[in-house]
């Protein structure tokens, strides 16, 4: 229809060409064309009027890198005016790659006439999207006119990957044990299919980690290009544990995406008709994409004003200490509370120096690590409760408790001090007082009395049949067995009560006791998530499971371990290789189930609960 307008309009210019300068009604001829068209102006790309022209685009859209071209026809009997050839201004990393000239005829209501066709070649920039390629103008009459604003819709090519993925540090440059997040940046273009899937995010060694949920990724899309997405999550906060430069391995990923056009020949015989066509198909391909390397340059802490008893946490901290009470009786109890937060190696605080506590006996200390994310960084919180009972009543000075670390925004050691404390023990109340054993005292009975007593005495009868004696008590062998009974019973005792307080001060022994326990919860945890379909929840319940089982069997803290130092204790207490690969590779797999955005089904997730209870079982000869 538009073409049809054109020709109108044409031949309308021819009429008067003898007459009337066509570039003077310009407006007037814009404005009938609007007014034939509804008063629409016609899309970009398409046939563009601002006098007797056309303009064509061979091909929108186009691949990025490709090479296209637009034809500008003018008839020539209506450029008597013109000074010089069109030019075109090329815009947002278009090229011009050259402009031809011909002579072409083209139809009018009166018949053919003669047309100049320009041909302006051009190659599309390297990034997709609808773009502005340039502005096409004119000096007619002295003066340059805008004629044609031509806008692209430029796609990536089949060839090219439909998926980029990379890693952005928050800082490029950091101290040893410093926190640094680390962002996955996932761009998806208008051929991607799908089914993106992570087969690599292994962080290497050279880090303490705490990982984000990745597995509610959103793909949101582009404003400017709604068949794109993209996402900007953080992957991870990562401490490095040395000095220098250290690197994130690239992440792996696989998907779909729609292949290149294949034109496919095909064959029909019908009726004895033997017909050949061909069609245009698209097949779904496998693909892959993976992140650059990501480099980090480590320096090492400052030697100047390094506390001789440095803690060896890195970032900016708060120290809290305090005891419950300041004074009590034999017998109570005294708390100390001792809460430790900071923003340095995610899932890691060393302990303070603690000052002797002769005076009193301790059971083992419980001690509760969190992390939380806060502020765009991981804040782990450290409570420690330690409990002492006075050996003796009277009044004890605490030594005062301090905590150390270093600031990397201020870039100093900074030191926090708590007390010290007095604390006045008294006896109590019902403490019993020695025992003093009583001496009977003897007091004669006077001469009065003992003939009142003479009185009262009743005369003996004679038993003439006497029964006879048993033998005595003693000599029964059942005496001196029930006699001799309590003496090993209370041996027993005594070395009962000696092994159950030796093994109560023995953290070791205390975790390996409660390990099953607390393992049979993680399990019980992760059977709940797999009848809610929680898969999120299953996987953290079978990680944490194994980690805290590995923990309470060696009391050794697995948490926070990179897969080097892993290796390393597990082959220290005597698992077998093949175990400790199979605790590497449980790891893994619950890392990409947790965080890749991916989602097992119930079979699969059945199977795993099935292999960890029996990688668990493998692990009891732990020493």
């Amino acid at each position: 229809m538009k073409r049809f307008f054109f020709l109108v309009l044409l031949g309308a210019v021819s009429i008067h060409a003898q007459a009337t300068d066509p570039w003077a009604m310009f407006d007037e001829m814009q404005q009938r064309m609007a007014a034939m068209m509804g008063g629409q102006q016609s899309s970009p790309g398409q046939m563009q009027t601002r006098g007797p022209w056309d303009v064509q685009v061979n091909k929108n859209p186009v691949e990025t890198g490709e090479e296209f071209s637009f034809q500008f026809i003018v008839l020539q009997n209506q450029i008597e005016s013109v000074q010089a050839p069109p030019q075109f201004s090329v815009q947002n990393g278009f090229v011009l790659k050259s402009i031809d000239s011909s002579v072409v005829k083209v139809g009018t209501r009166r018949g053919t006439a003669s047309a100049t066709q320009y041909e302006f070649k051009l190659i599309a920039p390297k990034k997709a999207g609808r773009k502005a390629a340039g502005v096409l103008s004119w000096k007619i009459n002295n003066a340059e006119y805008d004629i044609f604003h031509l806008t692209m819709n430029v796609r990536k090519s089949y060839d090219d990957p439909a998926v980029d993925v990379s890693l952005t540090p928050n800082k490029k440059t950091v101290y040893e044990g410093e926190q640094l997040s680390v962002t996955l940046n996932i761009h998806t273009y208008e051929h991607f299919q799908g089914e993106l899937m992570a087969t690599n995010m292994d962080l290497g060694s050279d880090f303490i980690a705490h990982r984000a949920d990745l597995s509610n990724v959103k793909l949101m899309p582009l404003e400017d290009n709604p068949r794109e997405a993209s996402s900007s999550d953080k992957f991870a906060w990562i401490s490095p544990l040395k000095t220098g430069q250290v690197s994130i391995p690239p992440f792996q990923f696989k998907y779909k995406k729609i292949g290149k056009p294949k034109v496919v020949e095909k064959k029909s015989n019908k009726i004895g008709v033997s017909v050949s066509f061909s069609s245009i198909q698209q097949e779904p391909e496998e693909a892959e994409a993976k992140t650059a390397p990501l480099k980090i340059t480590v320096l090492p802490l400052p030697a100047q004003n390094k506390p001789k008893d440095f803690t060896g946490m890195v970032g900016n901290y708060n120290f809290k200490a305090s005891f419950d009470k300041d004074s009590l009786t034999l017998g109570d109890a005294l708390t100390l509370s001792i809460q430790i937060s900071g923003d340095g190696k995610p899932g890691t605080i060393t302990d303070p120096k603690l000052p002797d506590f002769s005076d009193f006996r301790s059971v083992p200390p419980e001690n509760d690590i969190k992390k939380k994310v806060t502020g765009g960084k991981v804040i782990t919180t450290k409570n420690i409760r330690i409990f002492l009972y006075p050996k003796k009543k009277g009044e004890f000075e605490i030594p005062a408790i301090s905590y150390n670390w270093f600031n990397p925004a201020k870039k100093k050691y900074e030191t926090k001090t708590e007390g010290p404390w007095k604390i006045v023990v008294e006896k109590g109340e019902g403490s019993a007082a020695p025992y003093i054993p009583s001496t009977p005292t003897y007091t004669p009975a006077a001469k009065e009395e003992i003939e009142d007593l003479g009185r009262d005495i009743r005369y003996m009868h004679s038993v003439h049949e006497v029964p006879p004696q048993e033998a005595p008590l003693y000599k029964s062998p059942l005496f001196w067995i029930l006699l001799l009974i309590p003496i090993p019973l209370y041996a027993i005792f005594c070395a009962f009560i000696r092994s159950h307080r030796k093994n109560s001060s023995n953290t070791a022994l205390v975790r390996k006791a409660k390990a099953k326990k607390n393992l049979k919860q993680y399990t019980s945890a992760a059977k709940t998530a797999l009848q809610k379909d929680d898969g999120k929840a299953f996987y953290a319940a079978l990680e944490n499971g194994l980690v805290g089982y590995l923990s309470d069997l060696s009391n050794r803290e697995f948490r926070g371990m990179t897969k080097d130092l892993v290796k390393l204790n597990l082959t220290e207490l005597g698992v077998s290789e093949e175990n400790i690969q199979k605790v590497m590779k449980w790891q893994e797999d619950c890392a990409f189930a947790r965080f890749a955005p991916v989602t097992a089904s119930a079979e699969e997730r059945s199977k795993a609960l099935l292999e960890f209870e029996t990688l668990c079982d493998a692990l009891e000869v732990l020493k």
